[in-house]
C-alpha cells in the first residue's frame, strides 16, 4: 500500500508541475523531451548500471517497450491538442475513462474476478470523475457542438492501452527482474522519437529549446519515472489490473483536489465535494473487493 500512495503522489507532483508550465512560458514537447532524458538517468542512478541494455533489441519485452514509447510521445501531443481544441472539460473527463478499457480489458481478458463491490466502486470511481471535471457553464459539454471530439476520445483509448500494455508485459511473463530497464528503455526510445519531432518542428516553425524547458522537463522526469515503473512493480506483485488501475487514477484525482485547494486556492463547490465522497467510496470498495 505505500508504494501505492508514493505512486499516487508522484501522480499528482506531475500535475502540479504542469500547472506551472504555462506560467513560465514552458514549451510542452520540448520538457517532455528533457523528462525523458532526466528519467533515464534517474533509472541508470537506482540500478549504479546502463539504464539501456546493450541487447535491447532482443529482449521478450522490447516489441512492448516500443509500442510504449511511441504511445507516451503521440499521446501526450494529442493530449495536450485535446485540452486546446475539445476543451479541459471533456477532456479531463473523457480521458480518465481509460480505467473502464483497462479495467475491463482486465477482467475479460485474464478473467479477473469482478465483484459486487469492485463493480459497485468501478461505477463510483466514474461519477467521481465527472463530478470533479464538470464545468459550471454546461455549454463546455455540448458535444454535438464540438468537432474535435475525436481528441479526447482518443486520448482515452491511448490511455487506457498504455495500461493494458503494462498489465500484459507483466502477465506474459515477458518482464522478470527487468522491470526497471523496461521503463527506462520505454522512455529513451519515446525521448528518441521525440526528438524527431522536436527537429521537424525547429525546422518548419524554428522553435528552440530554453533555459525554462531545460529545468522544466528535468523537475518533470524524476516523478514521471517513477509512475509508471511504481506502477509496473505493483503489478509484479500481484495487484489486479482491474483494481490498481481505478484506485490510482480516482486516488490521483482526489488529491489533486485536495492539493488544489490547499497550494492554489481553488475554491470547492457541491459537484467537487460530491466528487470526493464518491472517490473515497470507489477507493474503499476496490481496495476491499
Amino acid at each position: 500500500m505505500a508504494i501505492l500512495i508514493i505512486l499516487i503522489l508522484c501522480n499528482v507532483l506531475l500535475a502540479i508541475i504542469f500547472k506551472y508550465f504555462d506560467k513560465y512560458k514552458v514549451d510542452n514537447l520540448h520538457a517532455i523531451i528533457i523528462n525523458y532524458a532526466t528519467a533515464v538517468i534517474v533509472a541508470g542512478i537506482v540500478l549504479q548500471t546502463s539504464p539501456v541494455p546493450p541487447d535491447l533489441f532482443s529482449k521478450p519485452w522490447f516489441p512492448y517497450s516500443l509500442l510504449l514509447s511511441l504511445l507516451f510521445i503521440t499521446g501526450f501531443n494529442i493530449m495536450a491538442h485535446s485540452f486546446q481544441k475539445a476543451g479541459v472539460a471533456i477532456t479531463a473527463i473523457v480521458a480518465k475513462m481509460s480505467l473502464i478499457i483497462s479495467a475491463g480489458f482486465a477482467i475479460v481478458y485474464y478473467s479477473e474476478v469482478l465483484n459486487l463491490p469492485k463493480g459497485i466502486g468501478i461505477i463510483s470511481a466514474i461519477i467521481a470523475i465527472i463530478l470533479v471535471n464538470l464545468p459550471s457553464n454546461t455549454d463546455e459539454l455540448d458535444l454535438s457542438k464540438n468537432k474535435y471530439l475525436w481528441l479526447p476520445i482518443t486520448t482515452m483509448i491511448m490511455s487506457g492501452i498504455i495500461e493494458i500494455i503494462l498489465l500484459m508485459v507483466e502477465l506474459e511473463g515477458k518482464l522478470g527482474a527487468d522491470g526497471i530497464l523496461f521503463t527506462s528503455s520505454s522512455f529513451f526510445l519515446a525521448g528518441i522519437f521525440g526528438l524527431i519531432f522536436a527537429s521537424y518542428r525547429m525546422i518548419t516553425q524554428g522553435s528552440r529549446f530554453t533555459k525554462q524547458d531545460l529545468v522544466g522537463g528535468i523537475i518533470l522526469g524524476i516523478p514521471n519515472f517513477f509512475t509508471i515503473y511504481l506502477l509496473v512493480l505493483l503489478l509484479t506483485k500481484g495487484w489486479d489490473g482491474s483494481v490498481l488501475f481505478p484506485i490510482n487514477s480516482v486516488g490521483m484525482l482526489a488529491l489533486t483536489v485536495i492539493v488544489s485547494i490547499l497550494l492554489f486556492g481553488e475554491k470547492i463547490d457541491l459537484k467537487k465535494a460530491l466528487g470526493l465522497v464518491f472517490s473515497i467510496i470507489a477507493i474503499v470498495l476496490i481496495s476491499s473487493s
